[in-house]
């Protein structure tokens, strides 16, 4: 490839992530069907016809603006601490506590990711199916898997992995959606690091309290 094609390609690549980067802001506020191209353009600071250049269509935009949302959460989970017999039991429950903290802490960075599960998930249809498809299936099966792992090692207690993983799912998302609620009401940020690190340890104590 010449330097000409390079730079090409790489302005190409530069423009179609500022628009994918408008397009999560505008779809996790919006919603898919209140979303427009004109308005994702008007946020992306281009003109709408440039969108439309890049992504035909707003559903194949809203894919892969989907798409770049999940492949940082998946670098996210494959960096996050594993379980392993080389392992203290102490060292275990470390390795859970960061790999917690550092789910809340990729939820607090990206609140669109949230916001865009929890509007999808509220609206059963193809965007759905192609969501769990692509990306909440497999989700699920790695996070019963991980829980249920834990719970061989004594660090989670017994019972449906299915419905431990959402417990904490939820814990590790839900404080962060309501979080602007709250502080209107009583003063209290819940978003700081300090509070997000005594949610995940109070979230541990309350899932194994003899430990």
């Amino acid at each position: 490839m010449t330097d000409s094609n390079n730079l090409r390609s790489q302005r190409r690549e530069r423009t179609r992530k500022k628009i994918l980067l408008a397009a999560v802001r505008i779809f996790a506020g919006q919603g898919f069907d209140a979303a427009s191209m004109g308005a994702i353009a008007s946020r992306a600071g281009m003109k709408k016809a440039l969108v439309q250049y890049h992504f035909e269509t707003k559903l194949k935009l809203w894919q892969e603006s989907v798409n770049l949302l999940w492949d940082e959460m998946h670098s996210l989970a494959e960096s996050l601490p594993k379980l392993g017999p080389q392992l203290s039991v102490e060292q275990e429950r470390d390795q859970i506590r960061e790999a917690f903290r550092a789910i809340i802490r990729f939820a607090k960075q990206h609140p669109d990711w949230v916001g865009i599960m929890f509007r999808e998930a509220a609206t059963p249809g193809p965007r759905l199916d192609w969501l769990v498809e692509n990306h909440l299936g497999k989700d699920i099966n790695d996070g019963v898997e991980f829980v249920t792992l834990a719970q061989s090692h004594g660090l989670l207690p017994a019972g449906s992995a299915l419905h431990i993983l959402h417990i904490i799912s939820g814990a590790l998302t839900y404080i962060l959606l309501v979080a602007p609620l709250t502080k209107r009401a009583t003063g209290v940020d819940l978003t700081v690091d300090e509070s997000l690190d005594t949610t995940v340890d109070m979230l541990l104590t309350m899932l194994n309290p003899a430990r």
